[in-house]
């Protein structure tokens, strides 16, 4: 199936708004606007073959030669800046003389010796002079004078090439062709681009709305003291943590690390709501206002998917494009393009990295999830806190095992930092912090703390003795 047929079928597929559709890349309009160019350039004798050659000696860039940088045999350029009308036109460097394409990039140096060297060889054919094994001799110029000491009587001296890149102002010239067929392509092309943006735009400003109030909204629930409201916080959390785990939109992997393309965030998003719908019971917990909130998160995540996949979508289309372009004319557009036309934020621009950092500062960050609050040596929360002097915090319990082992690297930046804690590395406001965010979490790791200095005190026997009961 060709793509102009997938193309379509993923429009229609993706049920976007008749908006949307009506502004993606019209592929099969621009495959004719194509045509017309080749059967323009066929007219003035520049069909893709006769382009082809006069391409060959052509490189990306102006070359240099004895330190100037030497004109183009032939570029294709654009005017204007993208928001006026502009014409593209094929610009060929001729030789006065003949009409015929210069090479730009012979110096004057290397131009005298091969003239020499075939006009010395022509005038030794005709009158056959061969050397001692039968081949025939071509005098070599002087490396010193740029001639030969026998070199053809009509071999023109130093400074006199007609053809010298050093004058080639005034022996140069250029044909500029205007191309009113490119002028269509790339008209229709960039009003596409125009109206894709625009709605990149709009919808991303809605998106935003709709993030800063579902934050508003979380900010007066964590506000409220009533036991309701602490219920559907702790769901909340559960519900985030799931959600940061999923990695929907940016993976931190090093595998896949950085945005992830439509698909994947499909797939990830699908066992993001797996797996609120296996954690039933948690949702449960929300109230009729806090389930309706839910919702709108997740429409919010599903609307900015459907984006995605129809920047990606018309993103291959505009690439497919712009490369049938330049195989069927040879006309090698693709950098004109780049730098003249797409310099929109609908190619440039993450979409989903700068909605998703929205999402991070508005939603998640109003409510506090445990990870981010967790000792990295026992992995649970770091309670009572202790912030050595190289900034990194461990739970007072793992940092007093370090420092009875004398252990004095701390285990992250391996500083010499953990013998000198004292009681003054306690991070009180910290301490607050989780007391008030994390209230289970916190007497589960208090409960487990006196067990351990239990055992240390009285041996193992402690913790069985914990599990005694009176009848």
């Amino acid at each position: 199936m060709k793509f102009g047929q997938d193309f379509e079928a993923a429009l229609a597929r993706g049920e976007y708004p008749q908006e949307w559709i009506d502004s993606a890349i019209s592929y099969k309009k621009l495959k004719k606007c194509i045509k017309q160019v080749q059967r323009e350039l066929s007219g003035l004798g520049l069909d893709k073959e006769t382009l082809d050659v006069l391409w060959q000696h052509v490189t990306s860039g102006p070359a240099e030669v004895g330190g100037k940088i030497a004109d183009r045999l032939m570029q294709y350029s654009m005017d204007g800046s993208g928001k006026v009308s502009f014409t593209p036109k094929l610009t060929i460097a001729i030789d006065p003389h003949d009409g015929s394409p210069m090479d730009a990039w012979l110096s004057p140096e290397t131009r005298r010796v091969l003239r020499h060297l075939a006009r010395s060889s022509r005038a030794n054919v005709d009158s056959e002079d061969e050397g001692p094994n039968g081949q025939l001799q071509c005098p070599i110029p002087d490396e010193t004078n740029g001639a030969s000491s026998n070199a053809a009587p009509d071999a023109p001296p130093d400074g006199e090439n007609s053809h010298s890149l050093e004058d080639g102002k005034q022996q140069l010239e250029t044909v500029e062709i205007p191309l009113s067929s490119d002028s269509e392509f790339f008209q229709i092309l960039r009003r596409e681009l125009t109206d894709l943006d625009r709605i990149r735009r709009a919808e991303q400003v809605q998106l935003q709305m709709e993030i800063t109030q579902l934050g508003n909204e979380l900010r007066a629930l964590k506000a409220s003291k009533s036991t309701r409201s602490k219920k559907e916080i702790a769901a909340w959390r559960k519900i985030f943590e799931l959600y940061t785990e999923a990695e929907i939109f940016l993976s931190s992997h090093e595998v896949d690390a950085g945005a992830r393309d439509a698909d994947h965030a499909q797939k990830q998003f699908q066992k993001f709501t797996q797996s609120l719908a296996s954690r039933e019971s948690e949702v449960r917990k929300l109230g009729p206002d806090a389930s309706v909130a839910l919702d709108r998160f997740i429409r919010i995540n599903a609307q900015l998917l459907r984006l995605m996949k129809f920047q990606e979508i018309n993103k291959t289309a505009l690439t497919k494009i712009i490369k049938k372009f330049d195989k069927r004319t040879a006309l090698r557009a693709q950098a004109s393009v780049s730098n003249s036309l797409v310099k929109s934020p609908f190619i440039v621009e993450d979409l989903a990295q700068a909605t998703c950092f929205t999402i991070s500062e508005e939603i998640l960050n109003v409510i506090p999830q445990l990870n981010d609050y967790l000792c990295p040596i026992c992995f649970s929360i770091s309670y009572k806190p202790v912030r050595l002097r190289c900034n990194h915090v461990f739970c007072i319990r793992c940092l007093i095992v370090l420092q009875t082992r004398g252990q004095d690297r701390c285990p992250l930046c391996r500083e010499e930092v953990v013998l000198e804690a004292d009681s003054r590395n306690l991070d009180k406001q910290l301490m607050k912090f989780m007391k008030a965010n994390f209230k289970p979490e916190v007497k589960e790791k208090q409960r487990y703390n006196e067990i351990q200095e239990g055992i240390n005190r009285w041996g193992a026997q402690y913790e069985n003795a914990q599990k005694c009961v009176v009848m």
